[in-house]
């Protein structure tokens, strides 16, 4: 399941599959990766055992079929913990979160200007392709199937539902409601449940205010 998830995420590359704690040592002895997804329950050597091993440094998501090792799990300074059976909507959430610490610039900037491929996307909309920078995006409204974008130059339609979307886009796009994402960078104010995009207000729901405060979090001075 890990691996499938893996593959479908063009930022993640898959370097080695181990099925117990010797296995992860003998290949860290000579490699070295920036992120290791760990199961907990492991023969001989649990994961929490061989993550006590580990140099501090090394960031690890945990694996588990039990919440109740949760909380121990960041006591190794884990940076997510993910419970089985592990959907790609939540794996990808945790795979963000990594991309953010381990590729700050690529995720937390996204120039007005940039020739970077990663910060240009193609939008299908009808018979044509909307090349666009995420830059260019304010937020995107949910039509039942449908997806409006919403970009500084108007809008387009595309065939999407936002459970879909949401998996593909990068982090500092945020859900606020069943109806909306927004592009954190284009927020001028947040305040009484909504967030103001120029002349634009969007309705933040209470089922992901949470979500937004914790984005917002990082940001806070």
């Amino acid at each position: 399941m890990l691996e499938d998830h893996i593959r479908k995420v063009s930022f993640l590359e898959l370097r080695q599959v181990c099925y117990d704690a010797f296995e992860v040592m003998s290949f860290l002895d000579s490699q070295q990766v920036d992120l290791i997804f760990l199961d907990i329950h492991m023969p001989q050597l649990s994961g929490m055992e061989l993550a006590a091993m580990l140099p501090k440094a090394q960031r690890i998501i945990f694996t588990t079929a039990f919440s109740a090792y949760a909380l121990e799990g960041y006591d190794y300074n884990a940076l997510d913990y993910l419970l089985k059976p592990i959907t790609f909507k939540r794996f990808m959430q945790a795979a963000e979160k990594a991309r953010e610490l381990l590729l700050p610039v690529k995720t937390a900037e996204m120039p007005e200007n940039s020739a970077d491929q990663a910060s240009i996307i193609f939008i299908k909309s009808g018979k044509a392709l909307l090349k666009m920078q995420y830059s260019q995006i304010l937020y995107f409204e949910a039509f039942k199937e449908y997806v409006t974008v919403v970009h500084r130059e108007g809008t387009a339609m595309i065939y999407k539902r936002m459970k879909q979307l949401e998996a593909q886009l990068p982090a500092f796009f945020v859900r606020i409601h069943n109806s909306y994402i927004i592009n954190i960078h284009h927020v001028d104010k947040i305040t009484d449940g909504r967030a103001i995009l120029g002349s634009r207000e969007l309705p933040v729901s209470s089922g992901y205010k949470d979500q937004l405060a914790d984005v917002i979090a990082k940001m806070l001075l």
